[in-house]
């Protein structure tokens, strides 16, 4: 018998009606997942004929991911544009902003570096991340950070351009305010401390002019934009006079940096035409995509960037068709001219002509060459872009191997009834027992899961107090009360109990007068109610200048813990949705508040000024709906040895969670379980081991990220 088909997806039937009344004028279209989450973004000249295409029953013309994507789909969105490249705009600016799952896309921003200098009297030049700001002048993006920062000290080394900033910003001030910068610092000014090691050219100090620093920085534009000559002239000038003066060493150093010039300034291909150009190779292979960019500056061949791409492509003209936007969208050097292979559709070359005129204020011609040098230069491209991703395919599979060997080899290590699916990781990192922060990082399938990476600042510790029990413990509550039972069922499990929630009754307004001595409106009130009986008060107060204030709490004596009080204040705070919630507590309740979500703070709002106890705050943006916290983890490792380990067991007995948990000791990389003494036996080449490894170096990276940031942010104050 033939395999049976698998079930369509239940909700195409009725998108098929629906996109027949899709409008016909151009804009973008969402596909979104049963959650609306969103899967893919689109434009098109005909909304209404592009959507049915992705509706109708599988047939050879549909690719890969179409094909899976088709299975996904429960709903779409589409937003109508005047024209097509409004909405080529539009779709670049949604795709950059969800990334979406089907979407091919550049790897995050992040990832690469910029060299920006602005346009001040005295420029600065800087390396930035996430593209460079309007009206400066740019170069980019460069994937290496290595890289790009050795060129510029060598060209500092020939050239001393770089400057204290403190000095920059003195002398660009004055600039605006149309004083005479050069008298603002003498040979007698303090020195800084870059200029004392040699990495300020002494502008501070006035050991050059503006024109000279301007001369400069003019000389480093230049380099960039692949005029090497005056570096290649001012360095042989230098070397011969250190080699004249004895000085081997210096002069061994430039040497190198001639050679690294030299070496760039051999081209695989030249030009006679003195043309800038980009000449963009790609390769698709199982639905991943890879860019090869060669960037041709007055003809030379200057340099080569190479882009792996994320998400699925069907071929090199899908991919490249979403990849071009993306891309000239974050560099701030597009050039009159563009060289790509053929175009999915003819009728788009002329519509991103169109926009990289809007983006780079010159006309740019996207040419696809039949023949000649710059055909060269394209099949050089995309045979370069094809030999990488070869590479890369036999990275992936190796490490692929790697990776389930690690996992299968987890499971029998542990005892574990599955192959744990998600991993996370915890650490605690703090700086003399301040900016004492949290840090949980997330592997799926023994993958890194950046989007899934999450960080917290502890709450329960005072300034100067070291307590990585009580840390791990508050980062472990605060995570894994996600999994814990909703608000809707807890209140069910109340209710059993006779415990009932609900705003007061005008029946209750003497009684609440009576406990609180307060006669405010009673409706702001909510109780909680065992037969009948309040036996839990409280409410969020909204003062005349819009503060809200947890206030008029009040509790039984007979009940014996605070489980019905953390119910209560969780529905209270839960029907905030934005702004900031104020309350003072005793000593004895400040850790029962900060894990309700409360951070301690230095002072109250005027309003409050005047109460008395610790001070704290709940942030209502800090607490929205997380996807990354409501996925259960199959495996927890805690950075730490046996009383780390103890201390998560006992948070996860006390939240009624079962979930295997192991800690990873730095001293001798040594795995411990709940229950033993001794730590489990692994092989030094265990791939297993590694793994633990990688993730635990992982959190403490991303937590000494965060705690730096804050140590920082702080300093500034």
């Amino acid at each position: 018998m033939p395999p049976k088909k698998p079930p369509e997806n239940e909700h195409l039937k009725d998108l098929r009606k629906r996109v027949t009344k899709a409008p016909t004028s151009p804009g973008i279209y969402r596909w979104l997942d049963k959650n609306g989450n969103v899967l893919y973004i689109g434009k098109a000249k005909n909304l209404k004929n592009r959507l049915k295409t992705y509706v109708q029953k599988p047939d050879k013309a549909q690719g890969p991911w179409q094909i899976a994507m088709q299975k996904l789909i429960a709903d779409y969105d589409v937003t109508v544009t005047n024209t097509e490249l409004e909405a080529l705009i539009l779709e670049t600016n949604l795709i950059k902003e969800n990334k979406p799952k089907f979407n091919v896309l550049m790897k995050d921003d992040k990832n690469y570096l910029y060299v920006q200098i602005t346009k001040d009297p005295y420029p600065v030049i800087d390396v930035v991340r996430k593209g460079v700001e309007k009206g400066t002048v740019g170069f980019g993006p460069f994937t290496g950070a290595m890289d790009i920062n050795k060129t510029l000290d060598m060209l500092h080394m020939i050239f001393p351009y770089k400057a204290c900033r403190k000095s920059l910003e003195a002398l660009n001030r004055a600039e605006a305010k149309g004083e005479d910068s050069s008298k603002l610092f003498s040979e007698s000014s303090q020195p800084c401390l870059e200029e004392q090691i040699g990495e300020c050219c002494g502008l501070c100090k006035a050991k050059i002019s503006k024109e000279e620093y301007c001369e400069r920085v003019d000389i480093i534009i230049k380099f960039l934009k692949g005029n090497r000559k005056p570096a290649i002239e001012k360095l042989t000038e230098e070397m011969q006079k250190a080699a004249a003066d004895k000085k081997f060493e210096k002069a061994a150093k430039l040497r190198d940096a001639l050679s690294n010039i030299e070496r760039m300034e051999k081209q695989i291909v030249s030009d006679a035409s003195d043309e800038d150009a980009d000449i963009i190779g790609i390769a698709v292979i199982n639905c991943k995509a890879l860019v090869v960019i060669f960037k041709q500056r007055s003809g030379k061949l200057i340099d080569e960037q190479t882009l792996m791409l994320s998400g699925e492509a069907e071929n090199e003209e899908q991919a490249l068709e979403q990849f071009l936007p993306q891309y000239y969208s974050t560099t701030p050097d597009i050039p009159p001219m563009i060289i790509i292979t053929a175009a999915a559709e003819d009728r788009y070359l002329p519509l991103l002509e169109a926009w990289l005129l809007e983006q780079s204020g010159h006309k740019v011609e996207l040419r696809i060459p039949e023949r000649g040098k710059k055909s060269q230069l394209l099949i050089l491209a995309e045979k370069n872009a094809h030999e990488k991703m070869k590479q890369m395919e036999t990275k992936w599979e190796t490490a692929a191997k790697n990776t389930e060997l690690a996992l299968e080899e987890l499971k029998c290590a542990l005892e574990l009834p599955d192959i744990p699916k998600r991993i996370e990781c915890y650490d605690i990192s703090h700086f003399s027992g301040t900016e004492t922060v949290g840090s949980m990082v997330v592997a799926k399938n023994g993958k890194a899961a950046n989007d899934q990476y999450r960080h917290s600042t502890i709450r329960t510790l005072k300034e100067g107090e070291v307590d990585d029990y009580k840390a791990i413990a508050e980062v472990l509550r605060r995570r894994l009360k996600y999994l814990s039972a909703s608000l809707k069922e807890e209140e069910s499990k109340f209710k059993k109990e006779g415990i009932v929630f609900g705003k007061a009754r005008k029946t209750e307004k003497e009684l609440i007068n009576k406990i609180l001595k307060n006669k405010e409106d009673h409706k702001e009130y909510l109780i909680a109610r065992k037969d009948e009986s309040p036996i839990v008060i409280g409410r969020i107060k909204e003062h005349k200048d819009k503060t809200l204030e947890l206030t008029d709490i009040w509790t039984d004596e007979k009940i014996k813990n605070n489980r019905v009080l953390s119910h209560l204040i969780q529905k209270l705070l839960h029907k905030i949705s934005k702004g900031k919630v104020y309350v003072t507590v005793k000593k004895e309740d400040e850790d029962f508040y900060g894990e309700l979500g409360f951070l301690f703070i230095n002072s109250l709002p005027q309003v409050l000024s005047k109460n008395k106890g610790t001070p704290m705050m709940y942030a209502a943006k800090d607490h929205k709906e997380d996807l990354s916290l409501k996925s259960k983890p199959d495996l927890l490792v805690i950075d730490g040895g046996k009383g780390q380990v103890s201390t998560a067991v006992k948070v996860l007995k006390e939240m009624q969670l079962q979930i295997p948990v192991i800690g990873l000791a730095k001293r001798e990389e040594e795995i411990f379980v709940p229950g033993s003494s001794f730590p489990i036996p692994f092989e030094k080449d265990s791939q297993a081991k590694f793994m633990l490894m990688r993730m635990r170096n992982e959190a403490h990276r991303f937590a000494n990220r965060l705690r730096e940031k804050r140590h920082e942010k702080n300093m500034m104050k």
